[in-house]
């Protein structure tokens, strides 16, 4: 296992936190609350959703920001941690959790105004420790791949609460995952208050970083670093390594809604699969910067941003993308349709909403002029 994570270029900062030196954020800042700070819309923001009428933003130092009008006025939440939150996701307008470095998870009930600790790094760290040594034990001293799993889970331990979650997905307010930084995954199946390990169900032999965690029905899928991807077609019980066109690191996935699975990597590297991510073939995109984040809107069309701050959309499935008609946007690290005709953007310049009637012509014309 690597002891440190790579730093290495500004997509990271703004898209999943991992350039900011991890060990800077100390065991304190986990339990120390979030400053409440004027105008914490326009600081660094990492992720977007939509939880009923409301936007949920989080980003650096815990700031959570709320907006109930469309991202025209935004409020700071109470937060009980000052590390950088990551991504966001909301099951019910009330309930949702968020992740971030430090190994957090934090958990709502009030559509995101307060929040309470569900799980954090050292913990976690045991948790995985736990179930290696207890799979180690099942599988004898002669499993190679088990003993590695036990090395690997020690190293965590003595590396401390250093490792960030990069994403999270939640069936229903009961059932969910959490993934991240050199392959961890933990699942909960009583809304976040016990935690299993679930790296024994994840064929993940290098412990790669998970980005993204995306599912449809009992198709789950998972997509990483340096072309990592895995599926599981049993709810998420077993996920299996499957090899894709492109050795480069994926950030972002996405599903249709007829259940194609949309991939967006490095250097704007693309792929689509119709087969529930048995085989994939390239999408051409137009612009080779790296693509960072991705929403599917109400009607079905996917929208993709990059590390220029430009928007890519497709609306035939997957086959294209096209650079939408915006103006210039700072780095994009998370997307959400706001309603009322707007995509609200997050990242470096803070929650930028951006009007859907640019998307439309962009689509209609072929892209910017």
């Amino acid at each position: 296992m690597r002891k440190t994570l790579s730093i290495s270029c500004f997509l990271t900062i703004l898209c999943y936190a991992l350039s900011i030196p991890l060990l800077s954020q100390t065991v304190d800042s986990i339990d120390r609350p979030a400053l409440i700070i004027h105008g914490a819309e326009h600081s660094v923001l990492l992720d977007v959703v939509k939880a009923g009428n409301r936007l949920v933003a989080v980003g650096e130092r815990g700031v959570v920001v709320l907006s109930d009008d469309g991202g025209r006025n935004w409020r700071q939440a109470s937060v009980p941690t000052s590390v950088t939150l990551t991504k966001v996701k909301f099951v019910t307008p009330q309930t949702g959790w968020t992740v971030g470095h430090s190994g957090v998870v934090l958990k709502t009930t009030d559509g995101g105004q307060t929040w309470i600790h569900q799980l954090e790094g050292k913990t976690a760290a045991k948790l995985a420790l736990d179930a290696a040594q207890l799979n180690a034990d099942h599988a004898g001293i002669s499993n190679a791949a088990a003993q590695r799993v036990l090395a690997d889970a020690q190293r965590l331990v003595s590396d401390g609460p250093d490792k960030p979650f990069l994403d999270l997905y939640f069936e229903n307010e009961k059932s969910g995952y959490v993934v991240g930084a050199y392959g961890l995954i933990f699942r909960t199946e009583d809304g976040g208050a016990t935690w299993k390990s679930w790296m024994n169900h994840v064929d993940n032999p290098r412990g790669m970083h998970i980005y993204s965690i995306v599912a449809q029905g009992s198709a789950f899928y998972l997509a990483g670093e340096q072309g990592l991807f895995l599926r599981s077609s049993d709810g998420g019980n077993k996920f299996i390594l499957v090899k894709t066109p492109y050795a480069g690191t994926y950030f972002t996935a996405a599903i249709l809604p007829a259940g194609e699975v949309l991939l967006g990597g490095m250097r704007g590297n693309a792929y689509r699969s119709t087969d529930q991510g048995k085989s994939f073939t390239k999408i051409e995109v137009p612009i080779p910067v790296s693509l960072s984040a991705s929403v599917v809107m109400a009607d079905g069309t996917a929208i993709f941003s990059n590390q220029a701050g430009m928007l890519l959309a497709t609306n035939d499935k997957g086959q294209s993308m096209r650079p939408l008609a915006t103006a210039g946007l700072p780095p994009i690290a998370g997307l959400a349709e706001a309603g009322n005709g707007m995509l609200m953007t997050v990242g470096y310049g803070g929650a930028i909403p951006v009007p859907a009637s640019a998307q439309k012509a962009a689509a209609k014309n072929g892209g910017a002029q």
